[in-house]
């Protein structure tokens, strides 16, 4: 009886071990459901070594510095509209980070032209970052969720602005 007990506990033991690898690797595999797989190559240049981290009480002085700022340029520039922030949407940002040649992320700053309302508007656009610091792209067509045919390359702006960079709602 030892005998056969001797034989079944590493047997046992072996079917658990396989059992539990198995969970382990099906559970860990790729994006579950709407899910995007984004790789992060190994980065040695210049921005890939750069720390980015701010702490909070730094990001407050530069907030409000900045309010001031905005202030003074908007009194010699009352026709200019500068956000105070912009918000983008997790699948934008998905979309740039996806491309494996992607190591990071790079804004610009523009304006519009004038608009109907006598306004010009500073904006935010992002885009790509390759290793060499050139510019990434998206296609129109590969962005989540569009589907318009459109295959132009380009990045993001326009962003949720604070404050809305729009009284009227109805305005893009």
């Amino acid at each position: 009886m030892t005998t056969n007990l001797r034989r079944s506990i590493p047997l046992a033991l072996f079917f658990t071990g396989a059992v539990c690898l198995t969970l382990f690797f099906v559970s860990c595999g790729g994006p579950k459901g709407d899910g995007v797989w984004i790789p992060v190559p190994k980065d040695t240049t210049e921005l890939g070594m750069r720390d980015h981290y701010i702490p909070k009480d730094s990001i407050e002085v530069y907030r409000k510095r900045f309010v001031q700022d905005r202030d003074t340029v908007k009194s010699k520039v009352p026709y200019l509209f500068i956000p105070l922030a912009e918000a983008f949407n997790k699948k934008s940002i998905i979309d740039l980070l996806k491309d494996s040649n992607c190591i990071g992320i790079r804004v610009y700053y523009g304006s519009t032209g004038m608009e109907k309302n006598g306004q010009q508007d500073v904006r935010l656009i992002l885009v790509g970052v390759d290793k060499k610091g050139g510019d990434l792209y998206v296609k129109r067509s590969s962005i989540l969720g569009v589907k318009d045919g459109d295959d132009g390359e380009g990045g993001f702006e326009y962003g949720q602005c604070t404050p809305p960079c729009y009284k009227d709602s109805s305005a893009p």
